[in-house]
């Protein structure tokens, strides 16, 4: 389980009352791993998971007897909708046993799709590529290893399941450390509002100070109070993940000359590695486009290389700038680089 309660908790009301359908192998998976997910299962039915395990193996590993030792509630059913509902408004597990019934295929997609399944879960012999999450419309688009997988872990999205799990089944603890982490440990598809960049609320406020605190403290951010947020909050957007916060930027608008900095750009460590600060750039940079402003700028300590290597910035002189920003820059004694890029239309 994920050693951060606050990771943890922060999705229990978001899963309660929600249907996940997994499907699984017994006879195939590795004892250990199998039992793990057994635990996994029993924290997922006390925090409210409508469940529906589909064993797909042939030559079973005695599943029934596993749920029994593990204490979980459950019964088990066949590939019937009514009896599936009747089984999961009980609180009980739905138990499936479905040899040779194709993970992915278009009778299982069906069924989890008639019960309105927030996710289906799949545990496979090996780990999947294509990153943590994926848009389900870039999972149509991949083209790498593991390509045919992911085009139909999308098409099962775009038929109206939000999300799709691929998942190593060798991975002791797999089921917690996926669902109750934002970063997970295989690859989601999905095709909902998992990811999205939108304005600051001042419920965020306190979130935003918490999570760029260290490095305001390092000296790579400049220093901000909860105050300063709160009388510049149209300036202000963070990325959110299931709803948390992971992310954030800044554009500060001047008049003379006409232009923006890009600025308290901030993803957290957690999250590092997946493209999101530049997501957070180009959305800002989408912003002042639609002011009207013709380029924006930087001041970076450790940032330059990503703003010129990834995201096409130039260095300038700090003359271009406005005149009261040179002052504040000179003034805070802070060693920065001035980097700048043209926005076209």
């Amino acid at each position: 389980m994920q050693s951060d309660l606050r990771a943890v908790l922060q999705y229990v009301p978001f899963f309660r009352g929600k249907t996940f359908v997994l499907v699984l192998n017994a006879a195939r998976m590795p004892e250990l791993a199998l039992a793990e997910s057994l635990l996994d299962l029993i924290a997922l039915q006390q925090v409210g998971v409508k469940l529906v395990v589909i064993s797909t193996g042939r030559g079973e590993a005695q599943l029934d007897h596993l749920l029994i030792d593990g204490e979980l509630k459950w019964q088990s059913t066949d590939l019937k909708k009514d009896q599936v509902e009747a089984i999961l408004n009980r609180g009980q597990l739905a138990l499936i046993e479905k040899p040779g019934l194709e993970s992915l295929g278009d009778e299982l997609v069906e069924f989890a799709g008639s019960l309105g399944a927030f996710k289906l879960i799949v545990l496979l012999p090996e780990q999947v590529a294509g990153g943590n999450a994926i848009s389900s419309e870039d999972a149509m688009k991949w083209q790498g290893e593991g390509r045919d997988l992911l085009h139909r872990a999308a098409e099962v999205c775009n038929r109206g399941i939000p999300r799709v799990h691929l998942l190593n089944e060798t991975h002791q603890g797999v089921l917690m450390d996926e669902l109750f982490s934002n970063e997970g440990v295989g690859v989601m598809v999905y095709a909902d509002d998992y990811l999205s960049i939108r304005p600051i609320a001042p419920d965020d406020i306190s979130e935003l100070l918490a999570m760029v605190g260290r490095s305001m403290r390092d000296a790579h951010l400049v220093p901000r109070s909860y105050e300063e947020i709160e009388t510049s909050l149209n300036d202000f957007l963070v990325m959110t993940i299931d709803g948390n916060v992971v992310g954030c930027v800044a554009l500060h608008c001047s008049d003379e000359p006409r232009c923006a900095e890009i600025a308290c750009l901030y993803v957290k460590q957690s999250h590092g590695g997946q493209g999101y600060g530049q997501l957070l750039v180009k959305a800002a940079e989408e912003r002042a486009r639609g002011f009207g402003i013709p380029w924006v700028f930087a001041l970076s300590t450790r940032a330059v290389d990503f703003f010129m290597n990834q995201l096409k910035y130039e260095p300038c002189p700090i003359e271009v700038l406005p005149h009261s920003r040179q002052e504040r820059l000179r003034a805070s004694g802070r060693e920065s680089s001035v980097i700048r890029k043209a926005i076209t239309g």
